[in-house]
């Protein structure tokens, strides 16, 4: 099992999570999807066997709302500059 969090775009109101959230338990391989309105993130518990993450970025895009997948935080750091 993986761990994806996707950034949405859109999801604004309590029926839009409800929708993203039944979009994705409907897709073979979806274990568990938790949505959060206010941080614009839905991260998805899903079997790497039987799901990309590329078709889940798909599903939710299919909805009408933007989807990005988050990358770690290590991937993006950069030295700290001091300040003098």
């Amino acid at each position: 099992m993986q761990v994806i969090h996707i950034i949405t775009t859109g999801v604004e109101t309590p029926g839009d999570v409800v929708l993203v959230e039944a979009v994705l338990r409907m897709l073979a391989g979806i274990t568990e999807v938790a949505a959060v309105r206010s941080l614009g993130l839905v991260s998805v518990l899903y079997d790497e066997r039987a799901i990309a993450p590329q078709t889940v970025l798909r599903a939710i895009r299919s909805t009408g709302y933007g989807a990005r997948l988050v990358r770690p935080d290590s991937a993006r750091r950069r030295p700290l500059r001091s300040v003098a």
